[in-house]
């Protein structure tokens, strides 16, 4: 088995590579583990050339990666090899890949508005915090988002999202601008990962408790961000379920004939500071 992950720098990507190592434990050879790859989100020919060595030695590959056309060739490759690839909490545009592991990103960004609609206060300005547009699923959440807003007239204008690379330093300084730059922000909405940086913009600003903060995790530190205040709702992955369900992929996708695209989803948690 193969994996390739984001930057292990950030805690989400180090947390969900060792859950992956323990699910899929009881299913390798003896001395044998999975061979991880780690890469920058815009390191696009790595990332690339990590699929094709991977795929000269692993029968199963997956990946979380851009939608990129390059990306896109280096899967094709693999398939032609034999290798059953699958994408990771972000798909990929078709690609001869064998499925699909993570979220219902529908379901998240919708539940992500809803709890702006229910429990934030009047209606103002929303930031909305991405990756990067190439992933398809903040890019579902994002839409969905506004959807949910727009469907039930709630009265909060959603600003244009603005990039964390998924990164700390850069969801620091998105961060601390959308809080400069918009007097009337109320909101703010990050499906994405550097959210460490995003949290650390907001403890540093003194509208702190006038701004609800609703992140995807799970993020470092996410019960101290609960119980001050700065984070308000966290939907989490159940990493050890999505973990499980990748290996579970593996193994329908070794039983059935290939073509068969699978899709399996992994629930997610509302965490708050009285539930953490």
């Amino acid at each position: 088995i193969g994996v390739i992950l984001l930057s292990r720098d950030y805690s989400f990507y180090d947390t969900f590579s060792r859950a992956l190592e323990k699910q899929a434990a009881p299913y390798l050879q003896e001395g044998t583990g999975i061979e991880f790859a780690f890469h920058g989100i815009h390191a696009i020919e790595q990332t690339a050339a990590a699929i094709e060595q991977l795929s000269n030695r692993v029968n199963m590959l997956a990946l979380i990666a851009l939608d990129n056309a390059l990306i896109r060739r280096a899967v094709e490759q693999a398939v032609k090899k034999g290798v059953k690839v699958f994408t990771i909490l972000s798909d990929l545009s078709p690609c001869g890949h064998a499925g699909y592991i993570g979220l219902d990103n529908r379901k998240a960004g919708r539940t992500a508005a809803w709890a702006v609609q229910r429990l934030s206060g009047p209606p103002g300005k929303v930031g909305v915090i991405v990756g990067d547009n190439r992933f398809l699923c903040q890019e579902t959440c994002e839409i969905s988002f506004r959807s949910y807003l727009r469907e039930f007239a709630t009265g909060h204008r959603v600003l244009e999202p603005v990039k964390s690379f998924e990164n700390v330093e850069q969801g620091y300084q998105v961060t601390a601008e959308l809080i400069r730059n918009h007097p009337e922000l109320s909101v703010i909405y990050a499906p994405c990962g550097g959210v460490e940086g995003v949290v650390n913009a907001l403890r540093d600003s003194s509208r702190r408790q006038e701004i609800t903060l609703i992140c995807h995790g799970p993020l470092q530190d996410a019960q101290l961000a609960l119980i001050d205040g700065t984070l308000d709702i966290m939907i989490a992955h159940r990493l050890d379920e999505l973990a499980a369900r990748v290996i579970e992929a593996m193994q329908l996708a070794h039983r059935q004939e290939s073509g068969s695209f699978i899709t399996l989803t992994s629930g997610f948690e509302l965490i708050t500071k009285e539930n953490y």
